[in-house]
């Protein structure tokens, strides 16, 4: 799909402002706290992976709101591909946004920003 057709109130997700992003509850980011064996996400990660300059956005799918973008970045930090759930803090987004959640990217995210990368 042509990342300018996902669209966000009318507006290409790759072109939302993201300006400033936070993580409200670092509980969120405890996976395993939830699910057995999941790997936790420090929020500093988590944040590095938004501002991935390369990241991949979209739409969340899984949106209980419809508001929700994911990101799949790369964080330093982690030494790894994460992805990155955000809600905006405002409707329409204004460029602040909320760490919901955030996991390790799996083989097929890390392949599709593998791919992402190879195409540019």
């Amino acid at each position: 799909m042509d990342v300018y057709e996902d669209l966000y109130d009318g507006v290409p997700v790759v072109d939302l402002p993201i300006i400033q992003v936070d993580v409200p509850d670092p509980a969120h980011l405890w996976r395993s706290l939830r699910y057995p064996n999941a790997i936790d996400v420090e929020p500093a990660a988590a944040i590095e992976a938004a501002f991935d300059p390369h990241g991949l956005i979209a739409r969340d799918p899984k949106s209980h709101t419809g508001e929700a973008i994911r990101i799949v970045g790369y964080s330093p930090t982690a030494a790894r591909l994460l992805v990155v759930v955000l809600l905006p803090h405002e409707h329409p987004p204004q460029g602040l946004w909320h760490i919901v959640t955030a996991w390790p990217a799996d083989r097929r995210w890390r392949e599709a920003y593998t791919a992402d990368d190879e195409e540019a």
